[in-house]
């Protein structure tokens, strides 16, 4: 399990490419901040974006007209319309308007450097010296407008151009010498200056092969560092690229002034930062505008300003409702994650964020650098929980869902040699030599599907009786059946003490059942499955169904003449990497006679129903609002191979089937696709129910719950009055039994104004509150209205307080 310090948050911040640089800044030298800049040139920014060509250019005036545009080559519209005319644009906003930042003067440094020879290098170099408050001294041999004409051309403009940035540099304080630049020169600067820069377009002679130079610090020896080479193209021949030599001198500056103050020159040099991804699929072409007079107006200059995608990565933001919500992209919630354990220490600002994750992994898939926010939010939850910063309410009525699913009133083990109490004497499930299984229906069909989950228990029952194999690695045997929760909640919650407990008793379970082979109905319990239990090979129920004989025709399950209908297949979140999981279920979408519809994000890039990760507990408003989104993306009716899937994208309006509905075994149980799932209170009813039943048919393996309902009043809830208790996660059973306690034991007070009566209950760490009134007939009460909390409210009834008549709790106290 990861440890959530630094590192942990440096390897998951080196994830996240969202802050790295665009391909155009990332090719420029100069490290130009090309996105912003056509930002303000779309909006008609002028005067911001001249002040950011003046924050991050050399020499602004001459330099754009000279550079040989490598951030054009690297523009991500370069295949989409032509890539964007920056140079054009930069000189447009150079023409529009003049200087807009003043320059501050700077305290004068010390230690005086040198730059010997008036290349484009060596002038870049002294430019950004000079900014920084360093005397400089640039040697020339010859007319530096001169030089500069000769090798990139322009002649009188250049000259002008030269002329007004000297003047600018001089105010800076650099000063310009006439020199030979030789050897004796070399050697005279570098014994009279701090550090010395040759730049080796304009002292070519004298300059070391490039190759023999570190290329990061491009120091060369003593205190002199090189820049300014010439680039050779690949038939050998060398040009002069102005944007590779005023890239090198601004490196070597950089050099030199380490140089000069004795720092280290590679110390933070240079960072390993990832590509900035942009996906471009769906981007139309926009073809670039020309300048119909060769120089743009500024109408002209804002539409290729325009065509900028303004390059962002936010792939998984797109697709995420929950980090659309925090407004922010996963380099950010990690730093406010990390804050949020080791700086706040209690205010816990990020907790909404934390709990907020379904913990599905398709952000993972869909980032080019797979960035894992569910294991990001996962490992705080369990940081959060061992040192007791976790919010009890925030998953607390789901893990007491699963401890309920797990207990006397739902849970059921059938070993699979036992006969049910109707079976014929001739029906024995098969030789004690043949392998057996283990149904797992997971606790939520169960819960919702308890009928069906019991009708093809007994189907399979039959069908895998007797030797032999069904398919390889798939033999015969007798099948039992195990009701229970697989302990996800507790892991989702980051409870892994507990979730270990509930591994260890399902070894329990397994191992008294004759380690039998495990099959599953559930992706999520099956991923639990093989995690604790590889050894008992646990199979997800539609490979073991796809693997059967069926009758009819080329071994379909439906009759020829059954319509074809597309169906619109919505994988799990946890199945999301199970191959064969996911080809069964459409081989049996086939073999039903149907056509098996591929969403938008399905297979390994499926979209969360909203349920896992204990969202829809933690935070139900934004478990809806994925559900809805789903729904959204599936253009026919849903077909779901998990009960939860089925049940919420119902819920949000989405028809919806589960593959039980297309069994013809289950038949007897049609299906309504827009009939929506089982509420909380039915779903533990139906647990309970599937449990006495099997036990009917099973009485050997267990015995009948205690009858909890027995000693209830008669409560009447309206439908209004009950969806607004789930909403709030109450059950029937507890305000059933709140207002029993509550009207027994008179512990409640009366609204005069209506005669409502109100009264609360604490079972364990939550308090229940019921308002409600006699029936008119005296043959019960109907309840009004619920609510549900943890504070502990002096007079309120406990379970231990009444099961020992000793009335209410003691002021202040709380017996729970």
């Amino acid at each position: 399990m990861p440890v959530f310090d630094q590192e942990y948050l440096r390897r998951a911040e080196s994830r996240c490419t969202q802050e790295s640089p665009p391909r155009c800044r990332r090719d420029c030298p100069l490290d130009l901040d090309v996105r912003a800049f056509l930002a303000h040139a779309a909006r008609g920014e002028w005067s911001a974006a001249r002040k950011l060509l003046e924050r991050h250019l050399p020499l602004p005036e001459l330099f754009c007209r000279l550079c040989d545009r490598p951030c054009e080559e690297g523009c991500a519209r370069r295949d989409l319309g032509g890539s964007l005319d920056v140079r054009g644009l930069e000189v447009f906003c150079l023409q529009a308007l003049g200087p807009q930042s003043k320059p501050l003067p700077m305290p004068r440094k010390a230690r005086q450097l040198a730059v010997m020879g008036a290349g484009l290098a060596g002038l870049v170099a002294a430019w950004d010296l000079a900014a920084k408050g360093y005397p400089v001294t640039v040697f020339h041999d010859q007319p530096v407008e001169q030089g500069l004409a000769a090798r990139f051309g322009g002649g009188e403009d250049v000259a002008a151009r030269w002329e007004a940035q000297r003047q600018i540099l001089e105010r800076k304080g650099v000063r310009f010498e006439t020199a030979a630049l030789d050897e004796a020169c070399l050697q005279r600067l570098c014994a009279g200056y701090a550090a010395v820069l040759l730049d080796a377009d304009a002292a070519a002679p004298l300059a070391p092969a490039e190759e023999t130079v570190d290329a990061a610090t491009l120091h060369w020896r003593d205190n002199v560092c090189c820049a300014g080479w010439l680039s050779v193209s690949p038939t050998g021949a060398a040009w002069a690229s102005a944007s590779r030599q005023a890239g090198q001198g601004r490196r070597a500056a950089r050099s030199l002034e380490r140089l000069a103050g004795g720092a280290s020159l590679t110390a933070a040099r240079e960072e390993n930062v990832r590509e900035l991804h942009t996906r471009l699929d769906g981007i139309a072409p926009v073809p670039r505008v020309e300048a119909a007079s060769g120089q743009y107006t500024e109408e002209e200059a804002r539409r290729e300003a325009e065509r900028c995608l303004q390059c962002q990565c936010l792939i998984c933001v797109k697709q995420c409702l929950l980090l659309q919500k925090h407004k922010g992209y996963p380099r950010v919630y990690a730093r406010q994650m990390f804050n949020n354990a080791a700086i706040v220490m209690g205010l816990h600002l990020a907790n909404e964020l934390i709990a907020g994750c379904t913990l599905c992994g398709q952000c993972e898939e869909l980032c080019p650098e797979n960035f894992s926010m569910a294991e990001l939010c996962l490992t705080s939850r369990r940081d959060m929980v061992e040192r007791g910063y976790m919010p009890p309410s925030a998953h607390e009525f789901a893990l007491e869902d699963m401890e309920a699913a797990n207990g006397p009133s739902c849970a059921l083990c059938i070993p699979p040699d036992v006969r049910p109490v109707d079976a014929h004497p001739a029906g024995a499930a098969g030789p004690a030599s043949a392998e057996g299984w283990l149904f797992f229906p997971g606790c939520q069909l169960a819960a919702s599907r308890g009928e069906q989950v019991e009708a093809l228990f007994g189907w399979l029952r039959q069908a895998l009786a007797g030797t032999g194999e069904l398919a390889p690695g798939l033999s015969r045997g007798p099948l039992g059946l195990l009701l229970r929760c697989c302990g996800i909640p507790a892991r989702w919650a980051g409870r892994e003490a507990d979730f270990a407990a509930q591994a260890a008793e399902l070894r329990q379970y397994w191992e008294a059942c004759g380690k039998p082979r495990l099959v599953a109905a559930c992706s999520s319990c099956l991923s639990v499955l093989r995690e604790v239990l590889p050894e008992a090979r646990p199979l997800s129920l539609w490979e073991l169904l796809d693997a059967l004989p069926w009758p009819g025709e080329a071994g379909k399950m439906a009759p020829a003449d059954t319509a074809e209908v597309a169906l619109s297949v919505q994988d799990p979140c946890t199945a999301r990497h199970d191959a064969a999981w996911q080809a069964a279920v459409r081989s049996l979408v086939r073999k039903a006679g149907h056509v098996a519809d591929e969403p938008a994000y399905s297979g390994a890039q499926t979209a969360c129903c909203g349920y896992g990760g204990l969202v829809w507990c933690a935070q139900p408003e934004l478990a809806g609002e994925m559900s809805a989104r789903r729904g959204e993306e599936l253009a026919h009716t849903a077909l779901t191979s998990c009960i939860m899937c089925r049940d919420r994208l119902a819920a949000s309006g989405k028809p919806g089937l589960h593959l039980f509905d297309l069994l013809p075994q289950l038949a007897a149980f049609p299906a309504d696709p827009a009939q929506r799932g089982p509420g909380l209170s039915a779903r533990r009813a139906g647990r309970a129910a599937l449990r006495e039943r099997l036990l009917r048919r099973f009485p050997s393996c267990g015995e009948a719950a205690p009858d909890r309902t027995a000693h209830w009043l008669p409560v009447h809830i309206a439908e209004d009055v009950l969806a607004c208790m789930e909403e709030r996660h109450i059950l029937r059973e507890d305000v059933c039994e709140a207002l029993t306690r509550v009207e027994r034991e008179a512990a409640y007070f009366v609204n005069e104004s209506n005669g409502h009566r109100l009264g609360a209950w604490r079972p364990r760490q939550v308090t229940f509150w019921v308002e409600y009134r006699p029936l008119a007939d005296d043959t019960g009460f109907e309840l009004l209205a619920a609510w549900r909390h943890r504070m502990r409210v002096p007079g309120v009834l406990t379970a231990a307080a009444t099961d020992e008549g000793a009335g209410c709790c003691p002021a202040g106290g709380d017996q729970a």
